[in-house]
């Protein structure tokens, strides 16, 4: 369904290192991507509970829509998985049921804040359903979110200096299920998908079956882990490592044999928190298959990192290529779009999104 012009929303995702931008234009037979954009900022200005830099993210934002000459300064961003708590929780579904102060009560119980601190959302994903009886089971899954007011405030201040205008504040972790939504084919909606999102710092886990999530984490790991290690081991910068990480320099073989295994190591790391959130659905949803993984995220980019998970979990993976049901104008470059894909998940899944939702 086309979303009217006046409610169309730029998707811009904030990263630790980066700031990336999808603007899509939403016709009744088609979406069109318009702009993708992607700005550096400087490592520290962003970390996974909070601002550090606000000027440095401003910069960036502004840097965006002026080099791209985006008109339309209505914005939908995210929050990290990593800063946030997702919770499903179960209510009774009555006619005298009070949701909103319900959700409330419930919060309490598992936000380890002063709930007058927080902000909380929620979505109603579905009615619970006894297959075998063919009833309704009279109870709702829901999924609440809680984040920190000052964290919301924050985005919303740097936002507002940049003459931007929130419109949407999305988690992460959903946007990509968004994106995933339009641009994977051949999905049966009978079986898991798992979507993974590798930051710099961050990887963020979400399991999807028939467009509901069943269970999303974000964890403190990512390419950082790896970035880290080569800067300390060659005395390089940060720049040059990220090259080395990325395979764009040639190293001599005893170096190429270090790097592979600090890559190793790290990688290691990720296998066994993905291992583990597969574990988690096993146990809660038994006789759950799980289909596929699908990669994206900055650091999801490194050579043999799709092979290697594939191997070790023994699940097929993915590329995850948000763009590929979008009609792309004609005026943006192939080899930046192949460049931008791996990394533009979210921002594209916020851009699906439009004034007024929930």
């Amino acid at each position: 369904m086309a979303i009217l012009k006046k409610n169309q929303l730029v998707g811009l995702d904030i990263g630790s290192y980066s700031i990336k931008l999808v603007e899509i234009e939403h016709k009744k037979e088609e979406k069109i991507l318009k702009n993708i954009g992607i700005a550096h900022i400087p490592a520290g200005s962003l970390y996974p509970n909070g601002i550090k830099d606000p000027e440095a993210i401003k910069r960036g934002v502004v840097q965006l829509f002026d080099n791209l000459k985006i008109k339309n300064r209505k914005v939908a961003i995210s929050l990290s998985a990593a800063s946030v708590i997702a919770k499903k929780i179960s209510l009774a579904d009555k006619d005298d049921l009070d949701l909103e102060n319900a959700i409330r009560r419930e919060a309490e119980q598992f936000v380890p804040f002063d709930i007058e601190d927080v902000s909380l959302d929620f979505d109603i994903m579905a009615t619970t359903y006894d297959e075998t009886n063919q009833e309704d089971m009279g109870r709702l899954e829901i999924m609440v979110v809680a984040a920190k007011k000052s964290l919301v405030d924050g985005y919303a201040n740097i936002l507002q200096s940049a003459g931007i205008s929130p419109g949407v504040m999305d988690i992460d972790i959903f946007a990509m299920q968004n994106a995933f939504e339009i641009s994977a084919d051949g999905i049966n909606p009978e079986k898991c998908y798992i979507l993974i999102d590798i930051g710099a710092e961050t990887l963020k886990t979400n399991v999807v079956k028939d467009n509901v999530s069943l269970f999303v984490r974000g964890s403190l790991l990512g390419g950082n882990q790896i970035t880290k290690q080569i800067m300390e081991e060659f005395q390089i910068g940060l720049d040059d490592a990220e090259k080395i990480k990325l395979g764009a320099t040639e190293l001599e073989k005893a170096q190429n044999k270090k790097i592979r295994e600090i890559f190793m190591n790290v990688v290691r790391e990720w296998v066994e928190e993905i291992k583990g959130n597969i574990d988690f659905i096993n146990r809660t949803y038994p006789g759950e298959e799980i289909e596929k993984i699908f990669l994206t995220g900055g650091s999801s980019r490194i050579n043999g990192l799709k092979e290697i998970i594939s191997k070790q979990i023994g699940i097929t993976v993915e590329e995850l290529n948000p763009f590929s049901n979008l009609k792309v104008d004609k005026k943006i470059d192939e080899a930046y779009l192949k460049y931008m894909a791996s990394q533009s998940a979210v921002a594209t899944g916020l851009a699906l999104r439009s004034l007024g939702d929930k």
